[in-house]
């Protein structure tokens, strides 16, 4: 059998930290701190992140469906008011765009996974963080941390992040 190692997350000071080093004066800052905000928020995957339709979000019962997810089961992810907030903030400078994806480049094209994990290693560098890997991954794993800290038990924690046993947030709340 192999070792399981704990998986590092972040403080919360450390997320501030990322957050503040999104330039909010360009676009591409509001998407990458929306997109930092809703990962740390949500705890859904890049796979899922980059899934999300403008229509998927239901600012009235503050939540987000999620259709690409890995066990391919639609779940809906709650967000709070600040949440919504910024999504509204970041939808009204997106404005029309030529897909229906939520998350789009500066053409107006659906951003992919790989510039997703490329833009969050960016604003890691710019804030500095070098002792904790900082991934879409790691910040799945902090939401996790900072859900059970906050009261959240095992099953409502196992729904949110999509797993289908409790064998896989197990490893997430070790």
């Amino acid at each position: 059998r192999h070792r399981k190692e704990v998986i590092e997350t972040l403080t919360v000071a450390q997320i501030n930290k990322l957050l503040n080093a999104c330039n909010l004066r360009t676009f591409i800052g509001v998407r990458d701190y929306t997109i930092i905000m809703l990962l740390v928020e949500t705890g859904v995957r890049a796979n899922e992140l980059i899934g999300i339709n403008v229509e998927d979000i239901n600012f009235s019962n503050g939540v987000i469906r999620i259709r690409n997810a890995k066990s391919y089961r639609e779940r809906l992810v709650p967000i709070q008011s600040k949440m919504k907030d910024q999504l509204r903030k970041y939808l009204n400078i997106r404005g029309q765009a030529i897909t229906d994806a939520l998350f789009v480049t500066l053409d107006g094209t659906a951003i992919s996974k790989r510039q997703v994990q490329s833009r969050i290693t960016g604003c890691a560098r710019k804030a500095k963080i070098t002792d904790v890997r900082v991934s879409c991954h790691t910040l799945r794993h902090t939401f996790a941390k900072l859900c059970v800290m906050n009261g959240a038990n095992a099953f409502q924690l196992q729904a949110i992040l999509g797993h289908t046993t409790l064998d896989m947030t197990k490893v997430y709340v070790n």
